[in-house]
């Protein structure tokens, strides 16, 4: 058996250990028993002929992936059908056997493998070369399996046959259906009447699910310097079934931080996360990837545009009673304790409107400075900047402090300067936090 990711030294500890307990028995009743938190999905894989979106992903070499089957894929030509079994399950499961019939013909013999939470187990062919007959697991070219297990090569017209899966695990055997004809591509030999047979991992009992589709979200997102932004993959088959365990490749293509790689792995739901920051101002444009065998799988593209606090650090502060969209505010001057009124206090008549307390102010943190420009502001602002909101603000000997409720980009106007003397005023544009 070739594992990926996995070592079956690993796996060997996990059974000499006596941890194979699976939480509540596999029903018979269902294609999928969902609430096992075990998964059985078939799809078919052609590697004769290159169609990225349909070859069954993962495969070898993915995250958390047990491959049972021929590898390195340098050495290989794919033309089988594939069974995955993904264990979302509360404890690690053995696969004590899988078992593919198609008519008279039956496909087995792969080894017993204990397959860890979160993993996911795919058996399929194990030789190099794929030939068509009624034995396995060598071989496994399951789409060209008749009935009583003659040959169907070049047949194009479809059969009504419909394989059948039998899975045992911790000793409970379950049969399955696969009403979609993953396994056998339709009931033709699809690949000798011009067709690619691939079929990307379906569900067993509903499909097929041909196609995968790569969704990258949201599709914008505005934030300061500094702060976090979160970008959302999530990898699918035709069928919108999420598809765990990929690698998912981030790239920013444009922007301040053109260049910028990352990666992530698609979890139960077949989502993918990368979280980055910016040090510099400017709207980045980004897409995710998922290579396979066949190529790749590219998303839509999304932006995440970033905006400075005050120049050189630190941040000017409004009012909560102020923030509404498009409202002009005063953020800088000798009169903010009267122009920025809060929900919860009366600011201390020392404060002017600026803050250097964090180093990255969030929302939901505190800040503190220094009365009046004591704080040294910067000489000069942005012509659109971070301002913080605050619902009090209050002055204990020198210090004074405030929260942070909001924080909302504003277009400075002109007159501003480091003396409290020349005020801040601006306009509302948007929304960070």
């Amino acid at each position: 058996m070739n594992s990926s990711s996995i070592g079956r030294s690993k796996l060997a500890i996990v059974a000499a250990l006596g941890a194979l307990v699976l939480g509540s028995a596999i029903s018979n009743a269902a294609p999928v028993a969902a609430s096992t938190g075990i998964e059985v999905y078939v799809g078919y894989a052609d590697s004769l002929r290159a169609d990225a979106i349909n070859f069954p992903t993962p495969w070898v070499g993915s995250p958390n992936t047990i491959f049972d089957g021929c590898a390195p894929v340098t050495s290989c030509v794919y033309d089988a059908g594939a069974v995955r079994i993904v264990n979302n399950s509360s404890g690690p499961i053995t696969v004590d056997a899988v078992a593919i019939h198609i008519s008279s013909c039956t496909f087995s013999g792969w080894p017993a493998t204990v397959v860890p939470v979160g993993a996911n187990l795919i058996v399929t062919q194990s030789d190099a070369v794929t030939s068509s007959g009624c034995f396995g697991p060598e071989p496994m070219d399951t789409s060209d399996v008749g009935k009583d297990g003659a040959s169907i090569v070049g047949v194009c017209s479809p059969d009504t046959l419909q394989p059948a899966v039998d899975v045992t695990i911790n000793g409970q055997t379950t049969n399955y259906t696969d009403t979609g004809r993953v396994l056998n591509t339709g009931g033709f030999d699809a690949g000798n009447c011009g067709l690619n047979e691939s079929i990307q991992w379906t569900v067993i009992g509903t499909g097929p699910c041909n196609g995968s589709n790569l969704a990258l979200t949201p599709k914008t997102q505005t934030w300061a310097i500094g702060m976090t932004a979160t970008e959302r993959a999530k990898f699918t088959n035709g069928c919108g079934q999420p598809l765990s365990d990929v690698l998912v490749h981030f790239a920013a293509s444009s922007g301040p931080n053109a260049g910028r790689t990352g990666t992530g792995t698609t979890d139960a739901n077949g989502v993918a996360t990368y979280n980055y920051s910016s040090a510099l101002a400017g709207t980045d444009t980004w897409r995710a990837t998922v290579t396979n065998l066949a190529g790749d799988i590219n998303s839509n593209t999304v932006t995440v545009t970033w905006w400075p606090f005050a120049t050189g650090g630190g941040a000017f502060v409004i009012g909560d009673l102020e923030d509404s969209m498009n409202a002009q505010v005063y953020w800088w001057g000798a009169q903010w304790w009267k122009h920025d009124e809060m929900r919860n206090s009366l600011a201390p008549a020392a404060f002017k409107g600026y803050e250097n307390g964090n180093l990255v102010p969030m929302c939901g943190q505190t800040w503190t400075t220094r009365p009046g420009n004591s704080a040294k502001p910067p000489t000069k602002v942005p012509g659109v900047m971070a301002v913080l909101v605050a619902s009090h603000v209050t002055k204990k000997g020198a210090v004074i402090s405030g929260d942070i409720v909001h924080i909302v980009l504003v277009q400075t106007n002109a007159g501003y300067a480091a003396n409290p003397g020349h005020i801040g005023t601006g306009q509302i544009i948007g929304t960070i936090c």
